[in-house]
């Protein structure tokens, strides 16, 4: 009983200090289901050496967890700021647009003359108004496309988290598979001790999956 508590404990630390604040569930879970057949445990030196040669398969499972974790977030968070410094520079054209048409009505103001004032409003109009349908046009289209930009990015976010998550549970159930083997049959004496398959999910590195034409 007293070893079973001290397995429990190192396990439950090493999945919490793998978790980047967020809630999983963890592989302990797994392990615990066959933590009952721990009745036969080897010898205390035979744990030791079971503890030695898996723990650091565990802790580098967590740490490769926790470098993908943050790239999924790391990426996505390049991603939002290329896409929104594209809407930054196409809301400055579009203001700048706009500076154009209402400076060229208040040139008008300076005209003394009333008629003069008129012909001057009546021009400007006329010159501004596919100026102004254009605007409205690009002004709704770079919305829209920065919205979906923003999901899409956001979508590929949660599916890059969620495919380390599941490599995170399912690599550190097959460790403690093997530490419970170990601990059942004392230490294996072939080369097939790290029989895991860690690996990073397959993340963008593009800039974003929507541009703004400036």
């Amino acid at each position: 009983m007293k070893l079973l508590c001290s397995v429990l404990i190192l396990a439950s630390i090493l999945a919490a200090n793998a978790k980047p604040n967020m809630q999983i569930q963890s592989a302990l879970d797994q392990y615990l289901v066959h933590a009952r057949s721990l009745d036969n445990i080897v010898s205390e030196d035979v744990t030791t050496q079971c503890f030695n040669l898996y723990m650091p398969l565990l802790n580098e499972v967590a740490a490769t967890f926790s470098s993908s974790y943050q790239g999924c977030i790391s990426t996505a968070n390049a991603q939002t700021a290329n896409l929104t410094a594209q809407a930054d520079q196409q809301q400055k054209i579009y203001q700048s647009e706009v500076s154009s048409l209402c400076s060229a009505f208040t040139s008008c103001d300076s005209d003394n003359d009333t008629t003069s004032f008129f012909n001057c409003y009546a021009s400007a109009a006329q010159s501004d108004v596919s100026v102004i349908y254009d605007l409205a046009s690009n002004a709704a289209g770079s919305a829209s496309s920065l919205t979906l930009g923003i999901q899409a990015i956001q979508d590929t976010e949660y599916q890059c988290t969620n495919a380390t998550e599941n490599n995170y549970v399912r690599d550190t159930a097959a460790t403690y598979d093997l530490l419970n083997n170990c601990l059942k049959y004392g230490v294996p004496t072939t080369t097939t001790v790290g029989t895991t398959s860690t690996r990073a999910p397959t993340t963008s590195t593009s800039d974003g999956p929507f541009y703004f034409d400036l």
